[in-house]
């Protein structure tokens, strides 16, 4: 009759929109398991990642900026790589001791800078990029995570895209998401162009004084190699 054909008709509209939106949910939102979810791609996700994988467990690694985190853009690397440049004006220097006669001792801050680069650029290929990661057997996930519950989360892309998806961790979930610099408590510290261990690698000039606020392994460094550059520090 023409009652039950308007009640068959609506119930086949109305599973063709479910269908419709489970189709389109799916289109947004990709749902993968994993044995561990990394959060964070700096030294330490970088090694919990390495070594599960390394140990045949199935990884999604997230980072939401840059994969290598302060070690390979901001910290270690940069940081010995002044170290070295450092260390060689050092010993010119100071080579009468050894019974060796030099010039006087120019320093280049941009072709330090450039070298900088260029050290930091192989290191992020041959280990933290995501291809290289790739090779080891961890999927690499740019995006921001945002828990649903204790082994579920998703992430959203950091830009550009509209794809989220839903990650499933069956053994935990890491979350190593770093730290950044954070200027002192000090009375009129807005007042002074500061920089920190983030932006102090792009000088391209050796400062004529500087002052290192922080003895932790970061300040030591820096203090050493802007001594041993020509600084009063």
């Amino acid at each position: 009759c023409k009652k039950h054909k308007n009640f068959a008709h609506q119930g086949i509209m109305r599973f063709l929109h479910l269908a419709a939106v489970i189709a389109w949910t799916s289109a947004k939102t990709m749902q993968s398991k994993y044995d561990l979810i990394v959060i964070g791609a700096g030294s330490a996700g970088l090694g919990a990642a390495k070594y599960a994988a390394k140990f045949g467990k199935s990884v999604a690694l997230i980072e939401k900026e840059r994969f290598g985190g302060d070690c390979t853009w901001t910290g270690c690397v940069p940081s010995k790589t002044l170290l070295a440049s450092a260390k060689h004006a050092h010993a010119v220097r100071t080579a009468s001791k050894f019974g060796i006669t030099a010039g006087e001792v120019n320093i280049d801050m941009k072709a330090i800078k450039t070298r900088i680069k260029s050290v930091i650029e192989q290191i992020y290929d041959e280990d933290d990029s995501p291809a290289a990661l790739k090779k080891l057997g961890v999927t690499s996930i740019t995006g921001t995570a945002s828990f649903i519950d204790r082994s579920t989360l998703t992430v959203s892309p950091s830009s550009g895209g509209t794809e989220e998806r839903r990650l499933t961790a069956a053994d935990g979930i890491v979350i190593a998401t770093g730290a950044r610099p954070r200027p002192p408590r000090i009375e009129g510290i807005q007042n002074v162009p500061y920089i920190t261990y983030e932006s102090v690698f792009d000088l391209e000039e050796v400062p004529r004084r500087i002052s290192v606020v922080g003895g932790g392994p970061i300040g030591c460094e820096l203090a050493q190699a802007f001594m041993r550059l020509g600084s009063q520090v």
